[in-house]
């Protein structure tokens, strides 16, 4: 299947794609049709777009490079001694790309732990000396960046998540066309002073300049940063939310807080129609509120159909187009079940990591389009965006598909230590804030989460899943806040969510080779949960937020059901699919995983000490060695373990996708989707 633009894309409405979609994986193609594209030749290739005089450019290219090999190196990232001039940057690199990517991202391979350096140059802009913004985003683990050998700061709080860093104009070369240097540090190296947030997690953290770098030109005063949309009166937590919004609430952020107290004017116009003159307050911190403005000719979002608006505010002869979608998540208040614009809905689907073969976590346009078809043919509605904030492009695409997304903070091995750490905190809250910030606009996006199977049985750490929900709900109280617990009815935390998620592998960790745990467990946690049994649950949906069992893909012709076999993996998902779709306590189920990955259970240890050792420097014995690149990839296909060691992550990779790393199906993903095709059928 040819996942780029084709004649069959360029007929298609974007709006209308999930119907493309759902019709057959070949006639997909494309989930993100170039034609009509609203992205510029050299802008971001997803939303938010930008007009007028806010020019915004994408730096991805070929960059100069440099890495500190070593764990143990002794280099300090956070020297203030140390500068650019220092570094050596003697070879190229793609920006985007994984700094410790080998053998193609395939798993059981032990990748590099180090410091890269970065180098490239942009012009100085025509409009003369004013103030720049360079945007990363992702820049993994701990970043630090200089232009012209000033530093303009530094990113400590998640390698996964957006930000940007303002460079003041006399940073800057006068002169028109002037090529500034800009250096960037990135240590992928655990830390707990540099990368707090990369507190360990069963899989693969990469390292590097992973997503893209944009470039925005700003002017002496501010200017619209961004347009934050929100559907008026879609809080389900108040008596009678709107299940039909035709109106928006919008946040205007400006690009600083100079014009703090004054009252200023713009323009607001939905999808391409006539600008509607508007005025508005600076709040203190350089936001303009309004709300209630209607949208002209109103259709709503949902899974079937993903009806998606634009909105452009200019302000100032610079112009932000920001794609929205009009819905309204709620809960049925008789059954406890998740509602879409006031309709039951059954949610199904799997959890998503960012590894793809070649690329690693930086995947290419058709990369992420054949992921979507994947999903797609397997009926799912529903993604978990597994285990931190994912890249704009993918959340765009889950827009036009139809499918609803769960963002989450990365963060699996959170302890209690963590959560009564201020500096911690502050860093936790401000990844939150950055990803709301990033993820906001998007009509997929149904939850925010944070603290991955985190201590949420201690009371001692509750008061930080309040932060995080009170932070959330604060800026946001249209979506659900949850995470997923692996405590499930031990939890002690559940006052602090809308959304109740369990995380428990009936009939692989527990009750091995035992086919009734999958329903046993599940009904009796939805009944508990359903019945206010744990406190903080009553009244409050509950969703199945990883579940299933492993299968290696070579092991098909096993005439037993034994561990490891596909056979089995097919059985035990059979019985926590069928739990989930049949129990009307049960608002949804994201299998655990759509692929097989590439694991790290080191931990923040480094090299691994604990047994079984190292993961990453056993993988399985190949019949050729894994593509390095597409073109092998064509021409010699996925590789086949011939010889495996099974422990407890077989080959350093994580078997419980439905597909594996190379997204060959197994027998699960045929009869999952067989299953989730008539979860919602009337």
């Amino acid at each position: 299947v040819d996942f780029r633009a084709s004649a069959w894309c360029e007929t298609q409405p974007r709006t209308m794609l999930t119907r493309a979609l759902s019709c057959a994986v070949a006639a997909v193609a494309v989930a993100h049709c170039t034609a009509g594209s609203p992205f510029g030749p050299n802008a971001p290739r997803y939303y938010p777009t930008f007009g007028g005089n806010r020019d915004v450019s994408l730096l991805d290219g070929r960059w100069s490079y440099g890495f500190v090999d070593g764990w143990d190196s002794g280099f300090d990232s956070m020297s203030p001694t140390f500068t650019p001039a220092q570094a050596s940057t003697p070879n190229t690199t793609a920006v985007p790309s994984c700094s410790d990517v080998v053998a193609g991202g395939a798993p059981g391979y032990l990748g590099p732990r180090g410091v890269a350096m970065y180098r490239t140059t942009f012009p100085s802009p025509a409009a003369g000396a004013v103030p720049m913004r360079l945007q990363f985003q992702a820049c993994s683990f701990y970043c630090r960046v200089w232009v012209n050998g000033k530093e303009v700061g530094d990113h400590r709080a998640g390698g996964y998540v957006a930000f940007w860093l303002d460079v003041p104009a006399e940073a800057m070369l006068e002169g028109s066309g002037q090529d500034n240097e800009l250096f960037v540090l990135a240590d992928n190296r655990f830390n707990s002073t540099t990368a707090p947030l990369h507190t360990g997690g069963d899989f693969w953290h990469y390292g590097g300049l992973m997503r893209s770098v944009e470039l925005h030109t700003l002017a002496a005063e501010p200017v619209l940063w961004r347009a934050y949309v929100l559907p008026s009166g879609t809080d389900f937590t108040l008596p009678n939310p709107k299940t039909s919004p035709d109106s928006v609430d919008m946040t205007l952020v400006l690009s600083s807080a100079a014009d703090a107290g004054s009252t200023v004017s713009f323009t607001v116009a939905f999808d391409g129609g006539e600008a509607v003159s508007h005025q508005g307050v600076v709040s203190k911190d350089g936001r303009v509120n309004i709300s209630n403005v209607p949208v002209p000719n109103p259709l709503l979002w949902s899974p079937d159909a993903p009806n998606l608006h634009t909105v452009t505010v200019t302000f100032r002869g610079g112009q932000v187009t920001e794609r929205f979608g009009l819905r309204s998540f709620g809960v049925d208040k008789a059954t406890s079940r998740i509602t879409i614009n006031g309709k039951i809905t059954k949610l199904v689907g799997w959890n998503h990591h960012t590894q793809w073969p070649v690329t690693a976590a930086s995947p290419t346009d058709e990369q992420i389009d054949s992921d979507v078809a994947l999903l797609k043919k397997g009926y799912a509605n529903y993604v978990r965006g597994a285990h931190y904030p994912h890249d704009p492009r993918v959340i765009d695409r889950f827009d036009e598909a139809g499918i609803l997304f769960w963002s989450e903070t990365i963060g699996p091995g959170v302890s209690v230590e963590n959560t009564q750490d201020p500096v911690w905190m502050k860093f936790q809250i401000q990844q939150l804030g950055e990803m709301m910030d990033n993820a906001m606009n998007h009509a997929s996006v149904l939850t925010w989460g944070w603290f991955n199977e985190g201590p949420s049985d201690n009371e001692d750490a509750c008061s930080a899943y309040g932060a995080c929900n009170d932070y959330a709900r604060g800026r946001d109280p249209t979506r659900f806040t949850t995470w997923a617990d692996d405590k499930d009815t031990r939890g002690k935390c559940y006052e602090h969510a809308t959304l109740i998620a369990f995380n428990n592998y009936p009939g692989w960790y527990n009750r091995e080779g035992d086919k009734t745990a999958p329903h046993e467990f599940w009904s009796g946690a939805a009944a508990a949960v359903r019945a206010g049994q744990v406190n903080g649950t009553l009244g409050k949906p509950l969703v199945i937020s990883e579940t299933g069992a492993g299968g290696i893909y070579e092991w098909s012709d096993n005439t037993t059901d034994v561990k490891w076999s596909l056979l089995y993996q097919a059985e035990i998902i059979a019985g926590d699919v069928d739990e989930a779709i049949s129990n009307e306590n049960i608002s949804g189920i994201t299998l655990w995983h759509l692929y097989d990955f590439k694991v790290d259970n080191c931990g923040t240890e480094w090299p691994c000490k604990h047994s079984p050792g190292q993961e990453n420097n056993t993988h399985c014995s190949y019949d050729h060695s894994p593509p390095t690149t597409f073109a092998e990839l064509s021409s010699e296909g996925p590789p086949n373990c011939t010889y495996i060691e099974i422990n407890g992550r077989p080959g350093g990779e994580n078997h419980k996708g439905s597909v594996d790393f190379w997204r060959r199906e197994k027998p699960a993903f045929t009869q999952t989707a067989a299953k989730y095709q008539k979860a919602n059928e009337v």
